[in-house]
């Protein structure tokens, strides 16, 4: 057995060996590699106030200062963003503390859908089709594309939770116990009725509970189809809903940001490969395989994050908020994004408003369920959002902050001197209610009967499914 001198010795050793180095490596988590308690034990060790082990490869000077990690749109692995806005006090507002804590917690990272999926195997088929070209360059490879010459393979499954996934959720439910621990529940979850979101529901539980959680809260699982109306999936049962919704502007996006970024990764590879000719589509297959090569295999493993420049990354994370503003939020027809928020909206209130009974509430779902939320509250709202750019660097929607992987809201109740308050809590840090139509404080809270009485909150609670609101958003006979 190691004792505990001999241990901090071993980690130091290691932890010079790595930040000591002749090469630069990117400072990123490994969450396959590094487990939660070695982390705590070896900052007992002196070695500061985070441990971070290198990747797997290292970074390119032109994401020297780029967050790149933070700039994956909706498929980002999940991180802490600043607070919205970054001007916002974080924790709560003194002489308050929690009373009720409402949370909507998206599912941890995944595999690739079947049609994104598609799109990686195109770019893998391209490659190994044209093995000879790539293991015979005719020049020096430029740096980052020496992987090519031994042929490239998507392994990838489908839709299916990943081990980062795993372990987002696991700790997520730690990080809730520790966090507030006034707040403890032995109640029911709900999660929407899809293995990703199940399993995600399961990891959180170990870890908010403990291993035999089964035995102390159950797992409530609610369909996701359109005969089941539910507040983690309303799109399901809103006839007019369809996946296809936001299509047509991001294919206009597409169409004027990815055929530059071919050109010129074909021109920086053609004197090694003079026969190359990777197209836009291909291009789109490397963006997701950055993506899910993180989602699967750790931030730093897929060797096609660094070959992208950071405006390229950035304008991939534009389709990504054109996308989920696309169909499942600002984006869909008339009223239906916030008719279709408006069930999380009310579910949130009626149980906030208990003065009795859990102290916690916990749902779990998709990055629609929060997006939707968001837009039935009004909140992360911009005034324009064109399809063929200009950009905002500013812009109020942004998938990676808002609902990245394993992302999360924690409505919470405030008991507070003067009078109880209702705060937001978006992926651990405080985002301002002040939008819905509330005067908020410096932490992002308002007084709690105010934000009751916003139009915004009012119309979210009035709504029924199946009410004339409900036909005029979802029905295919309304035109």
């Amino acid at each position: 057995m190691v004792d505990e001198k001999q241990f901090c010795q071993v980690g130091k050793a290691a932890y010079v060996r790595i930040h000591g180095g002749v090469r630069r490596w990117h400072p990123a988590i490994i969450l396959s590699l590094v487990t939660t308690a070695s982390i705590l034990a070896l900052r007992l060790c002196g070695l500061g106030p985070t441990l971070l082990p290198i990747t797997l490869l290292p970074v390119p000077a032109h994401h020297q200062n780029f967050e790149l990690y933070r700039h994956l749109g909706h498929l980002s692995p999940f991180f802490v963003p600043p607070n919205t806005p970054e001007s916002l006090d974080s924790g709560v507002p003194p002489a308050c503390t929690i009373s009720k804590a409402f949370l909507v917690h998206r599912h941890g990272s995944r595999h690739p859908h079947a049609d994104e999926l598609d799109i990686i195997q195109d770019l893998s088929y391209y490659i190994n089709n044209n093995s000879a070209l790539f293991s015979n360059p005719h020049a020096e490879i430029p740096d980052g594309w020496t992987f090519l010459t031994e042929g490239w393979n998507a392994s990838f499954g489908t839709d299916d939770l990943t081990a980062p996934g795993r372990q987002q959720l696991f700790d997520h439910g730690v990080e809730l116990r520790l966090q507030y621990p006034e707040l403890y529940t032995e109640t029911n979850v709900l999660a929407g009725d899809e293995d990703r979101v199940v399993e995600s529901a399961r990891w959180f539980m170990d870890g908010y509970y403990r291993r035999d959680s089964n035995s102390t809260a159950r797992l409530d699982i609610v369909g996701e189809d359109e005969d089941t109306v539910s507040w983690i999936t309303p799109h399901q049962t809103c006839a007019k809903w369809n996946t296809s919704y936001g299509d047509d502007v991001v294919s206009e996006w597409r169409a004027v940001y990815l055929p530059p970024i071919a050109k010129r990764i074909n021109r920086i590879l053609s004197k090694a490969y003079p026969d190359v000719n990777f197209t836009a589509a291909h291009v789109h297959g490397m963006l997701f395989t950055c993506a899910y090569g993180t989602s699967v295999h750790g931030v730093g493993s897929s060797p096609w994050c660094p070959v992208f420049l950071p405006k390229e990354v950035m304008q991939n994370e534009y389709e990504s908020d054109l996308r989920m503003r696309g169909f499942s939020g600002y984006g869909l027809p008339g009223e239906m994004g916030s008719v279709l928020g408006s069930l999380l909206v009310s579910n949130m209130t009626a149980f906030l408003q208990q003065d009795t009974g859990a102290k916690l509430s916990f749902g779990f779902g998709h990055d629609k369920t929060i997006a939707l939320g968001l837009t039935a509250l009004g909140l992360a709202a911009d005034k324009s959002y064109p399809p063929t750019g200009p950009v905002n660097p500013d812009r109020s929607w942004r998938a990676a902050k808002q609902m990245p992987f394993a992302a999360n809201m924690l409505f919470k109740r405030l008991e507070c001197a003067e009078e109880d308050r209702v705060q937001l809590t978006l992926n651990g840090a405080n985002f301002d209610l002040g939008p819905i139509g509330c005067e908020s404080d410096e932490f992002g809270s308002c007084a709690f009967e105010d934000f009751l009485s916003t139009t915004k909150v009012q119309a979210a609670m009035n709504v029924t499914h199946g009410d004339e609101r409900w036909k005029s958003a979802c029905s295919l006979n309304e035109s």
